[in-house]
């Protein structure tokens, strides 16, 4: 499917779909509001009820005039009555009602009525009536009467075509209305349709978002453990193979001259295979002793003084190197107190001072000293050691990594490691600051107090 016919179907069709669907809702409100017009104006309705009320005054004018007729002395008031004919009369020459009569063409008859019915006036205001003026008042009001009566059907007949073509008017209009709404259902169905496909496509898009970055994980995971395979098989290439070497040819030694050889000389290659296998040993158990430091860690987070932690530390160490100078010093008029696990910083601080040691000059000090920065309590271990190279520095804390500078000296690239795992854990942090041949500064960092 082509990019055009793509933003046709996921974006132009919807959009137009949707623009029908509002001019459908329109003509639907515009043809139910004539509806209700239609419903609540009947102009021939409002004629009869003239026509009606018009005729009904005719004949109680009528009534009265037979009363009269009949007994002269009866007490009628004939000119009240002709009065309400004559308001009635009015009515029919208003604006609606004249054109009405114009239009059935009985105008001009109710203008001749009209003209005939006020020249009653007179005689209605003579007293006492004859006979004569009577019968004269009753033939105009009989006449006028058959004019209502011929009004009034044609007023009817106009009511029932009004109300004909109303009912035709209002059935086309709902047809229209359920033809309107048909429409309104397909448009709505066509959205909720396109709807459901960008639901659809959302969620897979968000299924294959999700794959990838699963995908990603895998691909760093397998990544970080291609580096640390290949890390752990520098160093075990290189730190294993000087002792095997060495075991190796004191062994293919005492193989080949055995005999020949004196028991001092047999003595001094049991002592070098010894001294080897010492090594590896040593090895194998500082790369199972981290492993399971970081396997079954158990943190215990409690505020303790770092400066008397540290010397303690220090303490410890003097056994392993009597001849290394360590001076202490340790920021004065501060709280010195840290949040931490003293077990843990032990290890840390022990494998600063160790590294610190196994990387310096026998006659070199190492520089010790204990210091507050803003939320953190510090401990700052400097050496004048072979220091590190800018390129190993990003580096120095991964796992068994090992700094060119010091690959002829034994060791497993991981005491590093382990102490930035550890400081992590007590939410504090490890860094380095070294130049080739002038040195480093490892720095332990730990919150003096809890976050709030």
């Amino acid at each position: 499917m082509t990019r055009t016919k793509k933003l046709l179907i996921r974006y132009i069709l919807p959009l137009i779909t949707i623009i029908l669907l509002l001019a459908l809702l329109a003509v639907a409100l515009f043809r139910l509001s004539v509806i209700q017009r239609e419903m609540r104006y009947n102009s021939n309705a409002n004629m009869v009820w003239v026509v009606y009320y018009t005729h009904l005054e005719s004949l109680r004018l009528s009534d009265v005039i037979q009363k009269k007729a009949l007994n002269p002395d009866a007490n009628v008031d004939l000119l009240f009555r002709y009065q309400m004919l004559l308001s009635r009369l009015n009515l029919l020459h208003d604006g609606p009602q004249s054109r009405f009569f114009d239009e059935v063409g009985l105008l001009a008859e109710l203008n001749t009525q009209s003209v005939m019915l006020r020249q009653l006036e007179p005689l209605l205001g003579a007293s006492p009536l004859n006979q004569a003026q009577l019968k004269d008042l009753q033939h105009a009001l009989d006449e006028f009467s058959a004019f209502m009566l011929k009004a009034s059907g044609r007023a009817m007949t106009a009511q029932w075509e009004e109300l004909g073509a109303g009912v035709d008017m209002n059935r086309n209009a709902v047809l229209a209305i359920i033809v309107i709404i048909i429409a309104i259902l397909f448009c709505s169905l066509f959205i909720s349709w396109q709807l459901l496909i960008a639901l659809k496509r959302s969620r897979e898009n968000e299924r294959v978002k999700q794959q990838q970055l699963e995908l990603q994980k895998q691909l760093e995971h397998e990544r970080k453990v291609s580096e640390l395979y290949r890390s752990f098989g520098g160093m075990v290439s290189h730190q294993f193979r000087t002792p095997l070497a060495i075991i190796d040819a004191s062994m293919q030694r005492l193989i080949r001259a055995a005999e020949r050889m004196t028991p001092a000389q047999v003595v001094d290659r049991a002592v070098k295979v010894k001294a080897a296998t010492e090594r590896l040993t040593h090895l194998i158990e500082s790369i199972l002793k981290a492993d399971r430091l970081l396997e079954q860690v158990d943190m215990q987070l409690q505020r303790f003084s770092l400066a008397d932690l540290v010397r303690q530390v220090i303490d410890e160490q003097a056994f392993l190197s009597v001849n290394r100078q360590v001076s202490f010093s340790a920021q004065s008029g501060k709280d010195l107190q840290a949040l931490c696990d003293p077990v843990l910083v032990s290890e840390i601080i022990g494998n600063f001072l160790s590294n610190a040691d196994k990387y310096s000059s026998a006659d070199t000090a190492i520089a010790v000293y204990i210091y507050q920065e803003d939320r953190w309590v510090c401990c700052q271990v400097q050496d004048q050691g072979r220091g590190i190279s800018k390129a190993d520095l990003p580096h120095i804390f991964q796992r068994y990594f090992r700094a060119g500078s010091v690959a002829d000296v034994a060791g497993t690239g991981i005491g590093l490691y382990v102490a930035a795992e550890l400081a992590a854990l007590q939410r504090g942090k490890v860094t380095v600051r070294s130049d080739e041949n002038s040195g480093s500064i490892f720095t332990l960092c730990l919150p003096h107090h809890f976050n709030k």
